[in-house]
């Protein structure tokens, strides 16, 4: 039996930045692991040692980086939707003609399914309502990935695939964050202004309720992680600055999970440690 897991996310990187250990987990594992990237991520920030002699645009950096992660995570597929990114919250970026969140939700909600129909995953993950730090391309995907997700379920298109079971958003444990919001001030740091360009508020983060259903144990699978993140190297600084720099085993400890949020079907209660528990149809 072969399992089968869809990533739909909204920037290349965001497989490999976010869930990248549990995505390598379950490709090691013998699951058949697709990712759809839905924009260029053209309007990303670019480190002072990215060159682009080799490449015309930021976007074709970014589709090499993304083939890279690719093959460092072991996806059997991964495919790229014709869309910009849109930038952060309030950037000019937003206004562009071709950005995401400007082209109807229901055109790429329409794709999206267009997708799982061809790919019948088992099981799909995708942001979080909130967009994870609030990016406007990562809550767009959601909505549509959530609404191409219920439609694939509603109207099935072969006798032996009856949709997708389950569906995931991706999640942390808002208490380790809270905690960073009150040390960073004593370390000389805002925690309302932190990343590369400042421009992301934990301390608004944290009040985002994203409750965790489902904790995949990833620490074996870290070394995947970590290859595919630097295969992105236009937008990799090192990691996440809160683990940067600390012992391996410790970082193992706090990077060693990664949660989600169980949309569907409602969580019971129960942790789940594996995202393919009660999974019942596959080919």
């Amino acid at each position: 039996m072969t399992y089968k897991l869809l990533g739909v996310f909204a920037h290349p990187d965001d497989e490999s930045f976010g869930p990248g250990a549990t995505l390598a987990r379950y490709a090691r594992q013998g699951a058949a692991v697709d990712v759809i990237i839905a924009t260029d991520g053209i309007a990303g920030s670019v480190s002072a040692e990215t060159k682009l002699s080799d490449h015309s645009t930021l976007a074709q950096v970014r589709s090499t980086e993304l083939a890279n992660a690719a093959v460092a995570l072991g996806l059997r597929s991964i495919w790229s939707l014709p869309y910009r990114d849109s930038g952060m919250r309030g950037t000019p970026d937003n206004d562009h003609p071709d950005a995401l969140i400007r082209q109807p939700v229901e055109a790429l909600t329409a794709e999206i399914l267009g997708y799982i129909r061809r790919l019948q995953p088992n099981v799909i993950i995708t942001h979080d309502p909130f967009g994870g730090y609030g990016h406007p391309d990562h809550v767009r995907v959601c909505e549509a990935a959530t609404a191409a997700f219920y439609l694939a379920r509603s109207e099935p298109e072969s006798a032996t695939w009856r949709g997708p079971e389950k569906l995931y958003y991706t999640a942390f444990d808002k208490r380790w964050l809270r905690f960073i919001v009150r040390v960073l001030p004593l370390m000389g740091q805002d925690p309302t202004a932190v990343g590369r360009n400042k421009d992301i508020d934990l301390v608004e983060i944290s009040g985002w309720e994203t409750p965790v259903h489902a904790e995949i144990q990833v620490g074996d699978y870290l070394p995947e992680k970590d290859a595919a993140s630097q295969a992105h190297a236009s937008q990799y600084d090192g990691g996440a600055f809160f683990t940067r720099g600390l012992p391996q085993t410790l970082r193992r400890r706090l990077m060693g999970q990664d949660r989600y949020t169980r949309a569907y079907p409602a969580p019971n209660g129960i942790m789940e440690r594996d995202l393919f528990a009660g999974v019942t149809s596959n080919e």
